[in-house]
């Protein structure tokens, strides 16, 4: 960091430096140049003595009593739909491990931490995470193995991927840039060592604009000066002729604690856009894009419901809500606390989950058909979408009010979740609930027979099959009548 002459004068070694003038300037110069601030150290002491020794890391970073924000809450939502397998963080807390147990309930099978070389021989987790400049958390835990891996100051940074104990990892992170689109949060692109991999990606396999994807997203305001670096040598070729196509193609405008919750909405929707074509094959392009469009008005409705400064209850409230709503859909039962407050809609990508062995009977298609066409009678206005709150004992997946009444709604993957959610009191017989089942609703015997048709005040449980629905009916228009008239309110 340069002062000029002005500054110096402003430095008064009698007082604290919170109380100099320029100290907010300092602290700001500071920011894009801590690793060579790191690097010093008094006679006598240790090289990471200012890392381990002034800033604390390890009681600083490492703090237990420190919770996720929206963005690791975020992330580990996309992590369990299956969309983000491969995460590299320069960072030094846990803070996305522990969103992970948050709303999983563990790490096991979900998530490995890859710091150590001989880490990346465990591949039995469905996504890695590389932390390359290493973790506070285990620094404190094992001292003689982490210590070292604790990563900050410039001689560490500076040729890091050639160093011994680097090259494993430093490999598995050039061959990310090569094989994958990458979306880069906060200041990891000022670093050397993150920059060199992408030169080096760019050496092994040249990129040529356009990408789709884009190779390279910046979560930023404006393209910096390292930014500008990586995506000059990441696009070296095209970059002279294209700067300006480049740089807006690269720049998404968002910071990861918003950015990032919005991208789960946008995930879960488009998976339920996608599964709902299996189940609604009869209905023409057309009728398809109505529902789609509805999915997204829902979609929108749930976000607007996100405060900016409460988004971090908004993701821990909505990440419950969902994780109720499809452990009722597969298990007819609340979800375990142990296992966290999260279920995903699938555990893969859109391609991969259309693939798997038992997809097309899980009734999860007819679970997107089922959330689309309230969707669509709620954009219709034949009643509205409202969420019973955590709290609520007999909270299901939606609550849907009219004009008369109001019902709780459950969608059930098959008649065992189903029966579940009766014998549990969730949907018993004289309640005003409904379930929509994915597949075909068990036979009922008529209490009443004698009750007249149409529509009571009597509360009662109403059964609906969303697969006989649609398969009975020649339009759109046609099934939307058809579920008005059963559901009822």
């Amino acid at each position: 960091m340069i002062l000029s002459p002005e500054d110096w004068k402003e430095i008064d070694y009698a007082k604290s430096a919170t109380d100099w003038k320029i100290f907010g300037r300092i602290k700001k110069n500071l920011t894009g140049a801590y690793s060579r601030m790191l690097d010093q150290h008094p006679q006598g002491e240790l090289p990471d003595y200012l890392v381990w020794d002034a800033v604390k890391v390890v009681e600083r970073y490492g703090d237990p009593s420190i919770t996720p924000g929206p963005e690791h809450f975020g992330l580990a939502a996309l992590i369990a739909e299956g969309v983000a397998s491969d995460v590299a963080s320069a960072n030094w807390d846990a803070l996305i491990e522990k969103a992970i147990v948050a709303i999983a309930g563990s790490p096991v099978g979900l998530l490995q931490v890859r710091i150590l070389p001989e880490d990346v021989r465990d591949s039995s987790a469905r996504a890695r995470f590389y932390k390359f400049h290493g973790c506070a958390v285990l620094g404190g835990e094992d001292e003689a193995r982490y210590r070292e891996r604790i990563v900050g100051r410039a001689s560490q940074i500076h040729g890091w991927a050639d160093k011994a104990e680097n090259k494993v990892i430093a490999g598995k992170l050039l061959d990310l840039a090569i094989s994958k689109s990458t979306l880069m949060l906060g200041l990891s692109a000022q670093d050397t060592n993150i920059q060199n991999i992408f030169v080096v990606a760019q050496q092994s396999l040249p990129a040529s604009f356009p990408t789709h994807p884009p190779a390279v997203v910046l979560s930023e305001n404006s393209v910096g000066a390292d930014q500008l670096s990586l995506l000059q040598n990441f696009y070296k070729t095209d970059y002279v002729a294209k700067s300006e196509e480049i740089e807006k193609s690269a720049l998404l405008r968002a910071y990861s604690r918003s950015l990032l919750p919005a991208l789960w909405l946008h995930v879960v929707c488009s998976k339920l856009e996608t599964f709902l074509e299996g189940s609604a094959s009869g209905l023409t392009a057309a009728e398809k894009s109505r529902l789609r469009s509805a999915l997204r008005t829902l979609r929108n409705g749930v976000a607007a419901t996100a405060l900016p400064d409460q988004y971090e209850q908004f993701m821990v409230t909505a990440l419950s809500l969902a994780g109720r709503a499809m452990n009722f859909f597969r298990d007819g039962r609340r979800i375990n606390a142990a296992a966290g407050l999260y279920s995903p809609l699938s555990m893969s990508s859109v391609p991969k989950s259309l693939h798997e062995p038992g997809f097309s009977s899980s009734g999860i298609q007819e679970l997107a058909l089922g959330i689309a066409l309230v969707a669509l009678a709620a954009t219709e206005g034949f009643w509205e979408c409202r969420v019973s709150g955590l709290s609520d004992p007999g909270g299901g997946a939606l609550r849907l009010a009219g004009a008369v009444r109001s019902a709780e709604v459950f969608f059930a993957a098959n008649n065992q979740s189903a029966s579940r959610l009766i014998a549990g009191g969730y949907a018993a017989e004289d309640s005003d609930t409904i379930i929509l089942h994915s597949h075909e609703a068990p036979a009922r015997a008529a209490r009443h027979p004698t009750s007249p048709p149409g529509r009571t005040l009597r509360r009662r449980r109403r059964e609906i099959s969303l697969s006989r629905l649609s398969g009975a009916s020649n339009s759109l228009d046609e099934i939307l009548k058809n579920l008005r008239a059963e559901i009822a309110v």
